[in-house]
């Protein structure tokens, strides 16, 4: 069994993203995993990083729900599953505003295990800046590429079928 923490970033509650993010904890759970999922898009504390008073470090508020609640799980997590709609060929606001927050904790989230999920209305051409950023922030933090799902044209059911079936298998192959 591995200790899986998804982070998603859409605000739309039946979003493509959120779609794929459903089928791959789906089957993550079929297969015995523990996940525990947070949806920063629909998270109404999540606030950019500021610098601390009188300091050069950032702060991350003590109320904040990553500090509190999501922070511990991704400190223990064997896997990191990001799963973000294509927003301006980059990832959305709010799951940038959670991977911000890996900076003060670099050393202790490195050498994980990594899974990404990613819809766009766009083309496999569109996505691709978005899929280089999350390929280079994986090998910044030494982690294991287990599986990408891309899903270009997401208004096209049958696209995103095929991807919530390959979300689904993605979680089922995780032990």
């Amino acid at each position: 069994m591995a200790k899986i923490v998804m982070l998603t970033g859409s605000p739309h509650k039946d979003g493509t993203s959120l779609r794929l993010a459903d089928a791959f904890e789906r089957g993550a759970r079929a297969a015995g995993n523990d996940v525990y999922r947070f949806d920063a898009g629909l998270a109404a504390d999540l606030q950019p990083l500021r610098l601390e008073e009188g300091s050069p470090e950032v702060a991350i508020p003590g109320t904040d729900t990553y500090e509190r609640q999501v922070l511990p799980h991704l400190l223990e997590a064997d896997v990191v599953v990001l799963v973000s709609s294509l927003y301006y060929y980059g990832m959305n606001a709010a799951l940038k505003t959670t991977v911000d927050r890996f900076y003060r904790f670099n050393h202790e989230l490195k050498d994980k295990k990594a899974v990404v999920l990613a819809t766009g209305y766009g083309t496999h051409d569109d996505l691709k800046v978005l899929m280089d950023w999350f390929a280079t922030l994986q090998r910044y933090m030494r982690w294991e590429n287990l599986a990408t799902v891309e899903v270009p044209g997401s208004w096209t059911e049958s696209n995103m079928r095929r991807g919530i079936e390959q979300a689904e298998k993605a979680g089922r192959a995780i032990r």
